[in-house]
């Protein structure tokens, strides 16, 4: 196999596993009710993730495309893992770890709400989505970025 037949099988593998992705997240989302955010975060964090390793591909040698092209696993893990990511990004959001005027600021659409719902955002709060989706996809795009966070917190008192 050839560098450019194993770019090929590559980048269609991306796309046929992206489809899939969106198309199951895109039927949750539907009927995800109060969860569509999460849901939201997770595609937006595998989008990141897909981008990473179609950007990673230019600087792979030869030997490296071919085996790479072999293998579903390595083109599967990276994006989802950039989903999972994401959603703990969501998480340190959501518990106040990370806060600040370049994150997002939840706040309850109604005030004793429970379940799902409260995870929700307060209506007209189109500049918090979009500082929300901003780092899901830098989530996916660059894991260690996540990692780092998620160790910094590990190690405070």
């Amino acid at each position: 196999m050839s560098r450019q037949e194993g770019l090929n099988q590559i980048w269609k593998r991306l796309i046929l596993v992206l489809g899939l992705s969106v198309g199951i997240c895109l039927i949750f989302f539907y009927f995800g009710g109060p969860g569509r955010v999460g849901v939201l975060v997770f595609v937006i964090g595998n989008i990141g993730g897909y981008v990473s390793v179609h950007r990673g591909l230019a600087d792979l040698k030869d030997t490296e495309i071919i085996d790479l092209a072999a293998s579903w696993w390595a083109i599967i893990a990276p994006p989802f893992v950039g989903g999972i990511l994401a959603l703990a990004l969501y998480l340190l959001f959501l518990s106040n770890i990370l806060a600040g005027d370049l994150f997002p600021t939840f706040k309850p659409i109604e005030e004793n709400i429970g379940g799902l719902k409260s995870l929700a955002f307060q209506d007209g709060q189109l500049n918090d989505y979009a500082k929300l989706f901003f780092w899901s996809f830098v989530a996916g795009f660059n894991q260690k970025y996540v990692v780092d966070i998620i160790e910094s917190v590990k190690a405070k008192p």
